[in-house]
């Protein structure tokens, strides 16, 4: 069974929180079928994760400028499953255009994670190359996106985003992660941000709280930090935090969640 302390065994900067995350919303994707793609493997800390939800004939593409295929193929076995149906591509991305069979491969992708080189130039031309293979339902995630390391990595998914508003929308900003999705998956996605996604981290341990601090006229996305005492598992805008303003505006609060809040500002009066 997948557990975090097999993932964490393997070496590599993966974090927990991104690896609960990663589980959340592949459990979305249980009904959807599509292989999995990985750009930037190292020892397949992440690898290994996307190897334990590939299905059936799913196949799991992974690129790497020198892929050690031996090594992440004994990093997906340390997790207790048998490394299968995997396509090792060894070079930098900027080659896969000639050795993939795109026309094939066409929204043939659910799952597409860009950590390769981390430059604009690369970003762009890979979010060109995931727009060609992933599905309507497919997920692209970015590396180091608001890093400020690595500021191409995000300023670069934006231009793309902008010059293409019809091939992805961001969906989601959480621990060093961007994540995109198809414009017509993201109502579905921001419902389970809503209304699954809670539950599902603290299944998997994640202790966070996801904000939505704006609507669908805007940047209809949500942030994802670690627990804020304050503002509970989940908020909306400041002004407004017990509900997300969506297509339909959703109340995120329970009766509890008012409670605590109503008591936090009464004691905040009271220590005036």
């Amino acid at each position: 069974m997948l557990s975090w302390e097999k993932i964490d065994a393997i070496p590599g900067w993966f974090l927990f929180q991104s690896y609960c995350i990663w589980r959340a919303l592949l459990d979305q994707q249980t009904g959807t079928p599509g292989d999995l793609f990985e750009i930037g493997v190292w020892r397949g800390r992440s690898a290994s994760v996307l190897a334990n939800y590939r299905k059936g004939d799913e196949k799991l593409y992974l690129c790497d400028l020198r892929l050690d295929e031996g090594a992440v193929r004994t990093a997906i076995q340390s997790t207790g499953i048998a490394p299968a149906h995997l396509v090792g591509l060894s070079g930098p991305s900027a080659d896969l255009p000639g050795k993939l069979d795109l026309k094939a491969m066409h929204q043939s992708v659910r799952w597409f994670h860009i950590d390769g080189e981390h430059t604009g130039t690369a970003v762009y031309r890979e979010l060109e190359l995931a727009n060609q293979v992933v599905n309507p339902q497919g997920i692209v995630v970015i590396d180091d996106f608001f890093s400020p390391r690595y500021p191409a990595n995000t300023t670069e998914v934006i231009r793309y985003m902008e010059k293409n508003p019809f091939h992805f929308r961001l969906l989601a900003v959480g621990f060093n992660k961007g994540y995109l999705c198809r414009p017509e998956a993201l109502p579905k996605y921001m419902d389970f941000m809503a209304s699954g996604m809670p539950a599902a981290l603290t299944h998997y341990g994640a202790k966070t709280t996801i904000f939505k601090t704006t609507g669908p006229w805007d940047t209809d996305a949500v942030g994802i930090t670690k627990y804020v005492p304050d503002a509970g598992p989940i908020s909306g805008t400041d002004h407004d935090p017990q509900r997300w303003h969506m297509m339909r505006t959703r109340h995120v609060w329970g009766p509890k969640r008012h409670l605590l809040n109503t008591i936090r500002v009464l004691k905040a009066v009271v220590g005036r």
